[in-house]
């Protein structure tokens, strides 16, 4: 990190810590989030019983069981075998038609990308990237990049230190990767970084003639049937690679299954076998820390089993077994970054072992797992109705009255960290009837959010937050505390995103206590600022963000911007 990205984290970090304003971005804001339709895929997998692949039904039923651990925050579950579903399950709110933001699984995406272009000749892994770039206004890239090579950024081995977080603050990345301090030797150390991916990314625009989406849309999205694809890009137009994918779980496990396949789909040869049995070649052996995986080629080896994986923070996962031809996708909201999350012990359990061809059909414990999936979804259930404890709620609208909602806001603050775009802050709650449901109104400084909330079932709504559109699923129920003060307890899913907001108005006499939590939240970010902070480049810089001096004010400054309590006075007249 050279002195002026650092002065720039500085800031920004200062700015998202001080709960009395509002954060100011350090770059303008953009609109990056599309409206996705909730819709099914094109060209979807067969739908088959588990028994005709040799799966017990009451099998798959105890594994969705174990996934609802309250650790795992389990949103979906795909379960493939021999390119046939055998179980589909959404928890919750969730809904397998939204689009889902992949994080880093989509790294493995691109490495498909790169193939390609091996395929038709116009790349080679082995290309110096100094010779990709050399127009790139970089100064001596050449020199500086000491013969780092395609399968350098592809096995996260580049040498280079310019990340993500760094690039929040800068607009020309190319530039600025090119450009950084070398740490180490290119192809000697694994350093998992995004700005990798990135790179790629920027290589495929420049060897294809096209953005990588137009290059993959022609390519593998158009002959599998994938559709409704979003991919951010960076300040300059490109695809951000190592993040920023939005993709139905169904056309990510088609692309599960490509790999799976030897490259091929229906048939028809996509990929080549070649490239794939590189890319799911170990490379490169992460920390052991990271989970029981090693490194190829953007993709994710088994270290013990016959194993590849694309794997996305928070809990995003396509696995596959090979040995026995089984996949199974994931999205969660889980506190984890690589493969930390108990999931994978479970996972394996179930599906690592070998399975026969088919076993008899069991009719008794196909019902048996057709309801423990209805059961899994809160839409399985019925509507209700506002009864006697909703009266003391409705029609009241509630003033914040409390200086710490100038940095508050309905988006969860991971979403607004994600996209660069902050609440103006709270100004107002209100809950009203529409159509028979209570309908909360939340106001901040910039904008009105009018959410129809679900009794019983969930209401789904889609909200724009500034340009960015989310679907969400708002499920309410009105209780007490231990103290009988009556409560409204709102949780919102944003479905395309592992986020949820947790809001809870809480009537106490004349005023309104305005509770907002978020997962993930308070405990994964309090765990990344304080291993953050043990860094001597970060610990100072942390640590005066914070305006404090030790890692537990760090921790109250963290509380503060994601758990505040509010204090709210009702409007007259």
């Amino acid at each position: 990190m050279n002195l002026t990205t650092a002065s720039r984290t500085f800031q920004l970090l200062t700015r998202i810590l001080d709960v009395r304003t509002a954060t100011e971005p350090f770059l303008p804001t953009a609109a990056e989030k599309p409206a996705i339709p909730l819709e099914g895929v094109l060209q979807p997998f067969p739908r088959v019983t588990p028994e005709s692949q040799g799966v017990s039904s009451r099998h798959i039923q105890a594994f969705l069981e174990e996934l609802r651990g309250r650790d795992l925050h389990t949103h979906n579950v795909m379960i493939l075998r021999g390119g046939r579903v055998i179980c589909e399950a959404s928890y919750g709110g969730q809904d397998l038609r939204a689009a889902k933001y992949t994080f880093s699984a989509c790294k493995s995406v691109v490495s498909l990308a790169i193939g390609l272009l091996a395929d038709s000749g116009l790349l080679s892994v082995e290309d110096p990237v100094a010779d990709i770039f050399d127009d790139a206004g970089a100064s001596s890239p050449r020199r500086r990049l000491k013969g780092m090579t395609v399968e350098d950024l592809l096995t996260m081995r580049s040498g280079v230190p310019f990340t993500e977080a760094e690039a929040l603050t800068e607009t020309d990345w190319i530039r600025r990767f090119l450009g950084a301090a070398m740490k180490g030797e290119p192809g000697t150390e694994f350093a998992y970084n995004s700005l990798n991916t990135y790179m790629l990314s920027a290589i495929i625009r420049r060897k294809a003639g096209m953005s990588m989406t137009d290059f993959l849309d022609q390519r593998l999205f158009q002959p599998m049937g994938i559709t409704g694809v979003h991919w951010e890009t960076c300040p300059k137009g490109i695809e951000k690679g190592g993040w920023g994918l939005y993709i139905r779980p169904e056309d990510l496990a088609k692309l599960g299954q490509l790999v799976m396949d030897g490259g091929l789909w229906k048939g028809e040869r996509l990929l080549s076998r070649e490239y794939l049995s590189a890319a799911t070649a170990v490379h490169a052996q992460p920390p052991a820390e990271t989970g029981d995986f090693n490194y190829g080629y953007q993709i994710w080896v088994g270290r013990h089993e016959n194993t590849f994986l694309f794997n996305g923070m928070l809990g995003q996962n396509v696995l596959g077994f090979r040995d026995s031809g089984i996949l199974v996708l994931t999205n969660a909201g889980a506190d984890t970054d690589f493969q930390e999350s108990r999931y994978f012990e479970i996972v394996s359990r179930y599906f690592g072992g070998m399975f026969p061809a088919q076993i008899p059909e069991d009719a008794a414990a196909q019902r048996d797992l057709a309801a423990a999936v209805r059961n899994l979804s809160a839409y399985s259930r019925e509507p209700e109705a506002p009864g006697k404890a909703a009266v003391p709620f409705l029609n009241r609208c509630f003033t914040v009255q409390d200086s710490r909602g100038a940095s508050a806001g309905l988006l969860p603050l991971v979403l607004q960290a994600l996209y660069n775009n902050y609440t103006a802050g709270v100004v107002s709650v209100a809950v009203s009837v529409k159509g028979g449901l209570p309908e909360l109104i939340y106001r901040e400084k910039d904008g009105l959010y009018r959410l129809p909330v679900g009794l019983g079932r969930p209401e789904v709504s889609q909200l724009d937050f500034r340009g960015n559109m989310f679907h969400v699923a708002a499920l309410g129920r009105f209780t007490h505390d231990e103290e009988e003060r009556p409560v409204f307890h709102i949780r919102l899913e944003f479905m395309e995103t592992p986020c949820v907001r947790i809001l809870k108005l809480v009537l106490d006499g004349d005023r309104l206590l305005l509770r907002q939590t978020e997962t993930p939240g308070e405990p994964y970010a309090a765990g990344k600022l304080l291993k953050a902070a043990q860094s001597p480049l970060y610990r100072p810089l942390l640590l005066m963000a914070a305006g404090g001096t030790e890692e537990d004010f760090l921790l109250f400054k963290t509380r503060q911007i994601l758990s505040p309590e509010l204090v709210c006075v009702e409007e007259r007249g």
